[in-house]
């Protein structure tokens, strides 16, 4: 789209949201809380009195062809009236705080500070100043802070005690160019130096040098002054009313820092930070000796590429040096940070599944919104000993909520027209404009998903469940599908299983636990059903899928796009989720060479195809193709109709078998993101293909990583390999897959308040399974 036409389209869905708009949303912690534990609800409001329900989420699609609304009452937790309820807005921008860094040593002995730190801007004109280090105090004028100013020249501001005075140079950083940057401050003189580091043989600015004599002598530090990497403070870290951290960089900072020099020329190191030591963890680590350690605020970029990075090593876990960088952004958000509202406590009672906190304006019954979360299986808590305890109560069936995916796409804003990550495929996509989708524009410090740049460009590697998901509720329209996808698309299918298995006969588990807690999470169960797009499994999370089919157990992967992108997560950290994206793959951005190393636990990233984890080796497809255009049917092969699989067609009359998915709320069972198999990538061999989509449009186009040459003949008319498969193959452990290798399945299972064929082979496969697995359980008996 033309960079003009864009802008006008952001402008118009700009003007549509109205940022004073009246609004209660929320969210809840733990996002995944097991029975009898207390959670926490955080609730921003525009209205002071607002009521408050719990309720177990069923079906959740207002549409005529869709089932009823349908929800369960928590009638143990009583319903709540909340009268202090006012607006809670987010905090983005990350930062590196240091409480103590030894300023007082400097005051006792009167001598001067010495400052060094490698800088790389990655926007050095952001329309704010970008600190680079501080230990300012403007309400006492005490410290300094190292600024790159609005029009991307460096400057240091000095504090005498009754003024903060101003060094300025003219020296404008380079974008994605290193620097190092010192500064000397003792008495009344002030010396600001920039050295710019040779790329290569790119010629390089000569070295730089600004000196001032000041009007005052330097006061360096008052009590409680902490040092800040890449923010600047206003007001003391004790003070709780004054403003949080500000003028936050966009770019890397390596190895800062801070001596006391003496008057004879000696000098004494208050601390040194490597960064390159605890890359997986919150804190920064002083080497010099002194232990005055730090921690990061916001979850900053780690495992990056520092001043020295040769490409000798493009692996942190194994490099010796090139690592001790950390990236910085004013737009980072791991923590909204607020305020808690009311707590609930799940009933020790409660059935598995999605939940929500219901919010809303008894003056205005419209004005609400539904805080989801996820309630696991009692089973699932306590010791190991106590997890191992099975009640005979275990239903036969759960299904795999895909929470990883639900974070990779946590407030995402492919939507903008102007950014590089707008969603661009065949034939474009259309923006579906929702009292949703304005929320979720309108709040924009909500912070980003993982298919959002960041503000400088650089691409966004972590999301975090602590903070309002507004696509993560039970109606989400998704913008460019016109239809539920991910979450909202899931509850289709609790709706579906509720319907046909009913009240507590199936349990609902999440990415997370399967992280957590490894094959355990899917133990016992006869058949487990995936969500729609369980596009980010963890190593873990793949590994308890493998287990589990080796145990016997059977699956139906029932979604598209699965087992993808390689995701990771920290046991300790379970809200946080990290994705390095690799050069390959479906993908809004790509990360720069050496950076595609998970900092979290040293892990590969970029795909589970290139890992050798193809989804195909298991599930029997995987990722071929995407379009936003309508869906399609499947046609059986010849082989379904063979009298071996009568049982795929109970219930359904012959006439209803030559198609099956006509219909649903995005057309045709087959589309959005869809898959195939394919025996090269490790389709099992005796793997039954029961049916093929028909030809899609040109609006869907073959996955890059498809393709060997350049990308000719890729789009849907003229490319056999852009189609779902629908395949079944019996594994050596005695269980079944079944897989169907499309995001739109459960879109169109839920056609028609689930009278359709689709919704029918679905429930045949799912009895078929469990019944098969009742038989081997009691041959073994």
């Amino acid at each position: 789209m033309a960079n003009a036409a864009a802008t006008t389209a952001n402008k118009r869905i700009t003007s549509a949201v109205k940022q004073d708009a009246p609004e209660i949303i929320g969210y809840v912690e733990p996002w995944i809380a097991s029975p009898g534990d207390i959670v926490d609800v955080k609730v921003s409001s525009t209205v002071r009195r607002y009521q408050y329900q719990l309720v177990r989420l069923i079906q959740g699609l207002d549409h005529p062809k869709a089932a009823p609304l349908r929800k369960e009452v928590i009638a143990d937790v009583l319903v709540g009236t909340c009268t202090q309820g006012r607006p809670q807005r987010a905090h983005p921008g990350s930062y590196a705080i240091v409480n103590s860094w030894g300023g007082e040593s400097v005051v006792s002995a009167g001598a001067g500070l010495t400052a060094t730190v490698f800088v790389q801007p990655w926007l050095p004109c952001a329309g704010h100043p970008q600190t680079l280090l501080s230990t300012l105090n403007v309400e006492e004028n005490t410290g300094i802070e190292v600024v790159i100013q609005e029009n991307g020249c460096l400057a240091l501001y000095v504090g005498t005690g009754s003024d903060v005075e101003v060094v300025e140079s003219s020296v404008e950083l380079r974008r994605w160019r290193w620097a190092q940057v010192n500064v000397q401050v003792k008495g009344r003189d002030a010396e600001l130096s920039i050295i710019h580091l040779n790329r290569l043989l790119e010629k390089a600015p000569d070295p730089a040098r600004v000196q001032k004599r000041l009007k005052s002598d330097v006061v360096l530090y008052s009590p409680g002054s902490p040092l800040l990497l890449g923010a600047g403070f206003v007001g003391t870290s004790s003070d709780a009313k004054s403003p949080g951290p500000t003028n936050f960089l966009n770019g890397h900072l390596d190895s800062p820092r801070l001596l006391a020099s003496g008057g004879s020329g000696e000098s004494k190191t208050l601390v040194k930070f490597d960064f390159s030591v605890g890359i997986p963890t919150d804190s920064i680590f002083d080497v010099s000796g002194n232990a005055r350690h730090g921690r990061l605020m916001n979850a900053p970029s780690r495992a990056v590429k520092g001043h020295d990075w040769d490409g000798s090593e493009p692996d942190w876990t194994k490099a010796k040096f090139g690592y001790g960088a950390i990236h910085f952004h004013e737009d980072d958000l791991d923590d909204a940070a607020w305020e808690t509202d009311f707590q609930l406590t799940i009933p020790s009672g409660a059935l598995s599944g999605a939940y929500a906190v219901e919010v809303w304006d008894p003056e205005n019954p419209k004005l609400r919104d539904s805080i989801t979360f996820f309630v696991r299986p009692s089973r699932l808590r306590g010791t190991a000993a106590q997890k191992k305890t099975r009640g005979s109560s275990q239903p036969d069936v759960a299904i795999v909520l895909s929470t990883f995916t639900y974070l990779a796409y946590a407030n995402e804003h492919m939507y903008d027209e102007t950014k590089r990550t707008f969603m661009e495929v065949p034939g474009g996509a259309t923006i579906s404009e929702s009292e949703d989708f304005y929320r979720m524009v309108r709040r924009s410090d909500l912070g980003l998903s993982m298919y959002d740049e960041h503000r400088d460009g650089s691409g966004s590697v972590f999301s975090s469940s602590k903070r309002p998901i507004l696509n993560v509720r039970p109606g989400y329209i998704m913008w460019a599908f016109d239809r539920p996808r991910e979450f909202s698309a899931d509850l289709l299918a609790i709706g579906f299983l509720e319907d046909r298995l009913g009240r507590g006969n199936y349990d609902v588990v999440t990415d997370h636990d399967l992280h957590l807690s490894g094959v355990e999470a899917l133990s016992g169960y006869k058949c487990v059903l995936t969500g729609c797009h369980p596009e980010y499994p963890s190593l873990e999370s793949l590994n308890a899928y493998s287990a589990y089919a080796r145990g016997g157990g059977s699956i139906m992967y029932l979604g598209g796009n699965g087992f993808y992108w390689v995701s990771v997560t920290d046991p300790k950290r379970p809200h946080r989720l990290e994705v390095r994206r690799g050069d390959q793959g479906c993908r809004s951005f790509g990360l720069p060479a050496g950076e595609t190393i998970h900092s979290l636990n040293g892990q590969q990233g970029a795909l589970w195809r290139s890992r050798g984890r193809p989804a195909q080796s298991l599930f029997g497809v995987g990722s071929a193709a995407c379009g936003t255009g309508p869906g399609v049917p499947y046609a059986p092969t010849a082989a379904a109709l063979k009298p071996e699989f009568s049982w795929l067609w109970h219930g359904i009359p012959p006439q209803d078998r030559s198609l099956i998915g006509v219909e649903g709320f995005g057309g045709g069972a087959s589309g959005d993101e869809i898959d195939r198999l394919d025996f090269d990538l490790g389709t099992p061999l005796n793997a039954v293909l029961l049916g093929s989509s028909l030809r899609h449009s040109d609006k869907f186009g073959l996955f890059n990583e498809e393709q060997m040459f350049p990308m000719v003949d890729t789009l849907g008319p003229e490319c056999d390999r852009v189609r779902s498969d629908m395949v079944f193959y019996e594994t050596a452990a005695g269980g079944c897959v079944f897989s169907v290798g499309s995001i739109n399945w459960y879109s169109s299972l839920a056609y028609d308040g689930y009278r359709n064929n689709c919704a029918q082979v679905t429930e045949n496969v799912l009895r078929r399974f469990v019944a098969w697995g009742r038989q081997k359980r009691k041959s073994h008996l």
